[in-house]
Formats: C-alpha cells, structure tokens, sequence
C-alpha cells in the first residue's frame, strides 16, 4: 500500500478530470496545432513536437480527447512520482498528490490543451525524478531529469530559462555526492557553470523536432512582441515610432488607439498595417529596422516603454484581475480553425458545475500569481540556507528558483497576459512548500559500509 497509494491518488485524478472535461478544451492555437497535425506540416512558431505528438494520438483518438488525456496522464504520473519520493505515510502521499492535481488553478488549466501544460508535465516529471534522486542517488535519475527537461523546453522557447536552476541543483548533486566536504560556496559556483554546461545538449535535444523537413521556419519570432511594444510607446508619446519598413504609411494614432489594449498584442494586427514576420519573410531591410527598433524602445523611449511593460507584468501577476478578461484565464470551449472536423463540446450538469465553481476562483488569490513568486522567493532563500545540511531544501530551494526564472522574463518578453504562462511557477511553489516540509524526513539509508557515490544509495 505504502508504494501504491500515490498511484492510486493519480488514477483517481486521471479519472475525475477525464469524466468532468472530455474531450478538452481548444483555443485557437491549439486548433491551428491540430490543423497543423492533419496537413502533416509544422511551423516552428508553435512547437512541432506537440503537432507531431498530435498526430500519434490522433490515429487512437481523433480531436482533442487524445492530447488531453496523454497531458493528463503526464501530469498526474508526474504528481504521484514525486509523492512517491517523500519521507511521508501512504495516506499523506495520497492526499498530496490529490492536493496538487486538484489545485483549482492547475484543475483548471488542464482540459486546455496547450503547449504550457505540456511544459508543466516536462518539469513536473524532472523535479520527481530529482526528488527520487535525494531518496536513493543514482546518475540515471539525474540523467532522466535531463530528458525530462529536454522535453518541457521543446514546448516554449523560453522553458530554458526556468530549466537553468535545476540543471545547476543536478550539478551541485554530481558535485556533493562525489566530495561532500568541499567549501559550499565553491561548489555552488561550480554547480552553476555545470548547469550552464548542461543547458547546451538540453537545448539542443529540445531542438530537435524543428530539424524535421516538414517544419517551416519563422525569423524573427518575437517580432510581433516588438511592433505592440512600439503601439504602447507611439500612444504614450503621441508619435508613431515605427520605421517606415515596419507600416503601413496610411496608420494613424487614432487607429492604432482603437485597437491597441494592455493585455494582448494580437489585436494591434487587426489593423493589417503592422509587418510582422508571420506574413513572410522579412527583406534584409525589414530585418535591420526590426532589430533597431527592439533596442531603441528601452533606449530612447525608456519612460513609456518600462510603464508598457510594467501595467504588462502586473496583468500577468494578478496586481489588477479586474482589468485583466476572465479569458485570458481560462478559456473553455472548442475553437474551430480551417477544415478541421467538428467536435462536440463536453455538456453534462457535472462538467458545468465544476466549471463555474473554478470561474467563480478566477478574480481570488488563488489565481494571483504574484503571491506564488513571492512564496518562492521566501522558500528559496529559507532552502538555500539549509541546503549544505539538508539535500531537500536544496531541492526546494532549486524547484523555487526555477519558478522565479520561468516566471520572471515573461515581463519584458510576454505578449500578453495569459495565466497559463504560470502553470509551472503555480506547481514548484505547491512543490517547494511540499519539498520544504518533509526536510526533516528520512530516507533509503545506506547499507554499512557503502562508500558515497553519485551511484550508490545514501542517506539524507
């Protein structure tokens, strides 16, 4: 029972959130991803892996329902691997792994079958596998959580970022594992650069599906993230800053005014004035105004720019839910794109219910980001402290960090406000906490007489 019971927790959450949402839900991108998956052509803006993976699934079941189940059953795997791991009572692991899965904001976002939760379910099964690594050490767990990671980065560009404070906790491990009496702080810089080391052949691995030939590949992704940064400073400064080989010359404020909002860029391209990449390729002169308009925007017109950038952050981080469209957090529904089949939504009493007891959350703390990061920067700083003495506040301390880092750029990349951009910092902050309480847990223990190795079983 003792080994069974996180298993049986996931099962049962696999069940409840297969019975409530069936078939999943589907936004626009995670329509056109489909799309993408039945032209059997990819495009590198969105991840070719998840197109591919869609087409997998699609021959067993077609639509939506098979992607949501694959991500479901991901997330939950992941969830009852990581009890699993704890220095905990069966009952207690049961409940943690029914704690974490039925965490309204993570219940809430897993129908959507979206990229982010793909993500979620890569870094949730690396910081279980790294929580197996503290309980019995062995290299394969630290190599698994490579893979793991490799795989949450193959779904957003930016993953790496959140990636790097656990590649540098896998690189603390191989070094304490191997002299455990070396100065903490020289092995924390070293750790460090391993992490960084590490980042090459994660990023690469991740990389990989985009290398297929069917793939299309879009320069200048984050151009339509520069051209809206370009909106928000024109309307602050009552002047168009756009170089000419960016407009349309017939754009006027006005019109830009009236389709320009704070919490989205896609609405400023309503206007068909504004040349982003996604319509073609670039001339190498749109390509040179493009780059010197990303670097003067916080150069030359730093004031408007920073407040743009700032009203941005605080739409994600939930400082104004009022301000921000209860659909850009949760978005129900089925989007229809092109020529895909038609699928029918989920429409019993059960599934209506629980989605509008999860509605009803949208505006509470709960869906606050900016309480989570603040909880990271508490339990990363209380687990760094204990790290030396303790391993698993070091991993606390490491899950912490990763949420800050994924979290983070997001004010000075994001395109928009969505909450599912912090469906990972949402789980390492309920992880971290998990991590931190049981610090003082114990483990496997070593059998007499073993030496300590990064292959060999040690207490913690």
């Amino acid at each position: 029972m003792n080994r069974l019971a996180p298993w049986l927790a996931a099962m049962l959450g696999l069940g409840v959130a297969l019975l409530v949402f069936w078939p999943g839900y589907m936004s626009w991108d995670s329509a056109y991803q489909w799309w993408q998956s039945r032209q059997d052509a990819f495009d590198s803006v969105h991840p070719p892996l998840m197109a591919m993976i869609w087409q997998l699934s699609d021959r067993v079941v077609a639509g939506p329902g098979g992607m949501f189940a694959l991500q479901a059953a991901l997330l939950w795997s992941a969830l009852a691997l990581f009890a699993a791991a704890l220095p905990v009572r069966p009952a207690l692991r049961f409940a943690i792994v029914l704690g974490l899965g039925f965490w309204p904001p993570l219940f809430a976002l897993l129908p959507h079958v979206w990229k982010d939760l793909w993500t979620l379910a890569g870094f949730a099964w690396a910081i279980a596998l790294l929580a197996h690594d503290l309980r019995a050490p062995h290299r394969g767990w630290r190599l698994a959580a490579l893979l793991a990671l490799a795989f949450a980065c193959a779904f957003r560009h930016n993953a790496i970022t959140g990636a790097l404070p656990l590649l540098a906790w896998i690189g603390w491990r191989e070094l304490t594992l191997r002299r455990p009496k070396a100065p903490p702080l020289g092995q924390a810089a070293r750790a460090v650069l391993i992490g960084i080391v590490l980042a090459v052949p994660v990023w690469a691995l991740a990389s990989l599906p985009s290398l297929d030939a069917r793939v299309k590949h879009t320069e200048k992704v984050w151009s339509v993230v520069t051209l809206w940064d370009a909106a928000a400073v024109s309307l602050s400064e009552g002047a168009l800053v756009y170089p000419p080989e960016l407009v349309d010359p017939t754009l006027t404020l006005d019109e830009l005014r009236g389709k320009f909002v704070d919490y989205s860029n896609t609405s400023v391209y309503e206007t068909g004035k504004l040349r982003h990449s996604f319509d073609g390729p670039y001339t190498p002169a749109q390509r040179e105004a493009l780059d010197a308009l990303a670097w003067s925007l916080p150069r030359d017109h730093a004031p408007a720019y920073f407040a743009h950038r700032w009203r941005l952050t605080q739409l994600l981080l939930g400082w104004d839910r009022a301000a921000l469209p209860d659909g850009l957090v949760l978005m129900p529904g089925l989007h229809q794109y092109d020529d895909n089949p038609p699928v029918a939504p989920q429409s019993s009493a059960l599934h209506a219910r629980v989605l509008a007891a999860l509605q009803s959350l949208v505006d509470t703390p709960l869906f606050a980001g900016w309480i989570y990061l603040l909880v990271c920067v508490v339990v990363m700083l209380a687990g760094a402290s204990r790290m030396a003495r303790h391993p698993r506040a070091g991993l606390a301390a490491a899950v912490a960090a990763s949420s800050l880092a994924y979290a983070l750029p997001f004010a000075l990349a994001s395109g928009s406000a969505e909450f599912r951009y912090l469906a990972w910092p949402v789980l390492a902050t309920l992880a971290a906490l998990v991590l931190m309480a049981v610090v003082g847990g114990t483990s496997v223990p070593t059998a007499p007489g073993r030496k300590a190795s990064g292959l060999k079983s040690l207490p913690q």
